[in-house]
């Protein structure tokens, strides 16, 4: 084969090679503009349809009062009023960019929280909401709840007051 062959198959060569190149850089640079951030996940954006609070405190509740007292250590009536006291103050309003928590799903949160000490990660997973969403909910709906039934509360000193805001900022963290 003549020299002059060997360059031309050569060019050959390299211009399908850069057509490939620039092909590839194409599709990689597509790929960084369409790729988006996750704003919410899949398993959260269920919540409405296969969370917890949907699922099982619905069914708790209506078939089994008994367990539905157990995981929240309140009767669907007690649970029913408590959230009629707390709902205004702790329900937010929806936004263009996603819905907000409704304010059973928070009280449901807090409650299981306070009667079984489970992890946030775990109550996260349970009712399909956010770990950074439950360590902010947690604190205000305790808060609220204090507020609320604090006419009902008969505290002997400043201290124990003190003493209860504290443990509600750790057991929250």
């Amino acid at each position: 084969m003549s020299v002059l062959k060997k360059r031309q198959q050569l060019r050959k060569s390299l211009n399908r090679i850069s057509a490939l190149l620039e092909e590839a850089a194409e599709m990689l640079q597509e790929e960084i503009v369409n790729k988006k951030r996750i704003w919410v996940r899949k398993w959260i954006e269920d919540r409405e349809t296969t969370g917890g609070s949907i699922l099982l405190m619905k069914q708790l509740r209506s078939e089994d009062p008994q367990e539905y007292r157990s995981g929240l250590r309140m009767t669907p009536e007690n649970f029913d009023e408590l959230l009629s006291l707390v709902a205004n103050s702790i329900q937010r309003k929806d936004t263009l960019m996603r819905d907000a928590l409704p304010a059973k799903v928070k009280l449901e949160i807090t409650l299981t929280y306070l009667a079984t000490g489970m992890s946030f990660r775990s109550l996260s997973h349970f009712h399909q909401v956010s770990k950074p969403s439950i360590s902010l909910m947690i604190p205000e709906v305790c808060g609220e709840i204090y507020t609320s039934l604090k006419q009902f509360i008969k505290v002997f000193n400043v201290i124990i007051i003190q003493t209860i805001k504290k443990l509600c900022i750790i057991r929250s963290h």
